[in-house]
């Protein structure tokens, strides 16, 4: 019997052992057996990787600084805002965007008419910008407007007539060929030209455009009717707004502007280099608009060169208590529209005055207000591809003589206000001509 239990209890105490040593041992052989397979390692690098989709967030588009610098100014990338691009070339106001270090640009483009695959040219419309985002892509956020200033709108009565189907029919138009994402908004509404309040319906339902396309909305305002802005602010919270304001008018409402910054995620203010550039109570860039560019250009550097340091001051005042209350909602742009202003010596000096009064505000809003505000709400610039647009850059203007030949053929009345086919006529007959439109552009 004793024997019995001894056995059973040598069992018990073995098996116990075994039990206990199973995991080691199992380890062990994995180690040590010579013919056992390793683990392979993945190979990620040999394997298709799919490409993410391409935003403007994401694209590989590298941020530049000038080459033109000055000692004591901010000298880093730009982001205009407000740029009035009807009187420029594009291939030459490229290169004055490099050489200054402007990266993107809100381009406020001037689109009438319903464009047509067929009528796209390279130096207006629509053609004008598919042909810019195409050679220069990612930097172009297009507005549009009718190509029409808002002082001829309020003579001619187009706000009450024509003006909606202008933009309901070009932004279709162009949603067709572009897609519906390329233009990002309307703009500059030159309200500040027009008596009616900043919130009359006819308004209001442009903006009601935008909003169902969910694109910006840029307007000029006046310091008499600055509670309209409120009411639409608050009236379309989805919908960007983004103002710039004479000085006189920013002066008469800066403490509301402050207030209405503060308070409402979708209102947003260009601080442009033609009212920076502000002298007795005038934007010089308009005093020295003329016939005579040559001239202009001449009056404007002197005045500029003399008062430089009193201009550079006098901004700094104006616009830091703007950047120090509201330092992520102010912008930079320039709003320059005469011809005669996109002369290097008048453009430079633009940006030059800019980035100094940049560099009046403290370190931490500097970056801000020249171009990560802007990026951060309008993005990158579009893209545009496969899609033809004729190349008019070897065509001569065209004569009054060929355009009223094309006028009498089309049958186009005396009014800026035209069918879609007399547009379309109006366009084919002078591409015939293989000669440029000659327009006057609009400042304001």
């Amino acid at each position: 019997m004793k024997e019995t239990i001894l056995l059973l209890a040598l069992l018990i105490l073995v098996g116990g052992c075994a039990v206990q040593e199973a995991p080691v041992e199992n380890v062990s052989v994995a180690e040590d057996v010579p013919d056992a397979e390793p683990v392979p390692e993945p190979e990620i690098t040999e394997e298709p990787v799919e490409e993410p989709v391409a935003t403007p967030e994401v694209e590989t588009f590298k941020t530049f600084n000038p080459t033109l610098k000055y000692p004591d100014a901010y000298n880093g990338p730009l982001y205009a805002t407000s740029e009035q691009v009807g009187s420029a070339s594009m291939d030459s106001y490229f290169k004055i965007l490099d050489q200054n270090g402007i990266n993107f640009f809100i381009g406020m483009f001037g689109i009438s008419g319903e464009p047509s695959v067929d009528t796209l040219v390279s130096d207006q419309g629509l053609g004008e910008v598919i042909d810019a985002v195409q050679k220069h892509p990612y930097r172009v956020i297009p507005f549009f407007n009718p190509g029409i200033g808002g002082e001829q709108i309020e003579a001619e009565g187009y706000l009450q007539t024509s003006l909606f189907g202008w933009y309901k029919n070009t932004l279709t138009a162009s949603q067709k060929i572009a897609g519906k994402d390329f233009i990002r908004g309307f703009g500059e509404i030159e309200t500040q030209e027009w008596r009616v309040r900043h919130n009359d319906p006819k308004i209001l339902a442009l903006i009601d455009l935008a909003e169902a396309n969910n694109i910006n909305f840029m307007f000029h305002p006046v310091a008499s009717k600055f509670a309209d802005v409120e009411e639409i602010i608050e009236a379309y919270p989805d919908t960007i707004f983004l103002i710039h304001m004479y000085r006189e008018d920013l002066e008469k409402s800066k403490s509301e502007l402050i207030r209405l910054l503060k308070e409402n995620d979708n209102l947003y203010f260009s601080m442009d280099a033609a009212h920076i550039l502000f002298v007795d109570g005038n934007d010089i860039i308009y005093t020295y608009d003329s016939g005579d560019i040559e001239s202009s250009v001449s009056k404007f550097v002197s005045s500029y060169n003399s008062k430089e340091k009193s201009l550079i001051k006098d901004a700094v005042s104006a616009y830091k208590p703007l950047v120090d209350a509201a330092p992520d909602k102010v912008m930079w742009g320039t709003e320059i529209g005469p011809a005669y202003a996109f002369d290097p010596e008048v453009f430079n000096r633009a940006v030059k005055i800019s980035r100094f009064v940049i560099a009046g505000f403290d370190e931490a809003h500097q970056e801000k207000v020249a171009y990560k505000n802007a990026l951060s709400v309008f993005g990158q610039g579009v893209v545009a591809e496969g899609i033809e647009v004729l190349d008019t850059s070897s065509w001569k203007d065209c004569t009054d003589s060929q355009m009223s030949e094309c006028d009498e053929f089309c049958e186009i009345p005396d009014s800026d206000s035209l069918t879609a086919e007399q547009e379309a006529c109006y366009s084919d007959c002078l591409i015939g001509k293989h000669c440029k439109e000659v327009l006057e552009m609009d400042v304001g």
